[in-house]
């Protein structure tokens, strides 16, 4: 089954969901009250507090519900609320849902330019150097560099013009590092846990790298 399936392929009316927001630490609980006009009803959420949950109109959120016995996430965007049976919010229909086993999302090929300055052995930061980004994912990226750098090392990272988000200035820690050319000039791949990202940062960054499955999707590629 591909890991990119068309929402209303797996959402159906009664199903259970949760939402994740910017500025709340847990997800809240909700549950599909009714499809209709490319739109999900869903039943209002309440917080910890038992608080009723009402976004600002057009806010992005992201989702996941358990259908078919496989967990699946979207964004989608909050439109409005209403009274209906219950109080409801009324969301977009996604146009597709992505299934998974984790919280983080698969890893997409990309080639961008990212800086990267290496701590040495004193801790101290290397010269800042532009180099390109190979692949990321919801926890870490990789990019090319003309030296095997050891497991463990801290690196600074800066990514520009990141859709959603433009600059994205973190702590990384190398987690890996293997050599994909072999002649007389190799090229290592560094594998990077970028570190403390903030919870609104990281939901901006899966929906960049969701829009890339997407449109990799449309154009027949099938993400790593």
């Amino acid at each position: 089954m591909p890991d990119i399936l068309p929402a209303k392929s797996v959402l159906r009316i009664g199903q259970r969901m949760e939402f994740f927001l910017d500025e709340m630490n847990e997800g809240v609980l909700s549950r599909i009250e009714d499809m209709r006009d490319n739109k999900l009803v869903v039943a209002m959420p309440i917080d910890s507090k038992l608080r009723p949950v009402i976004p600002m109109s057009g806010e992005h959120l992201y989702g996941a519900v358990i259908a078919q016995g496989c967990r699946y996430r979207f964004f989608t965007n909050y439109r409005d609320k209403a009274m209906e049976t219950v109080p409801v919010w009324i969301i977009d229909m996604p146009e597709t849902v992505e299934r998974h086993q984790n919280r983080e999302f698969v890893r997409v090929s990309v080639n961008m330019p990212v800086k990267v300055r290496v701590m040495d052995s004193d801790g101290a930061f290397g010269p800042l150097t532009q180099t390109r980004m190979i692949d990321i994912s919801g926890s870490g990226l990789a990019f090319s560099w003309s030296t095997k750098i050891k497991d463990g090392t801290s690196v600074s990272l800066e990514i520009n013009n990141i859709p959603g988000i433009g600059t994205l200035s973190i702590m990384g820690m190398v987690v890996r590092s293997m050599t994909i050319e072999t002649d007389a000039n190799p090229i290592f791949l560094i594998g990077v846990r970028m570190m403390n990202l903030t919870r609104p940062v990281r939901n901006k960054l899966v929906k960049y790298i969701f829009d890339i499955q997407r449109q990799s999707l449309a154009k027949g590629i099938k993400p790593e």
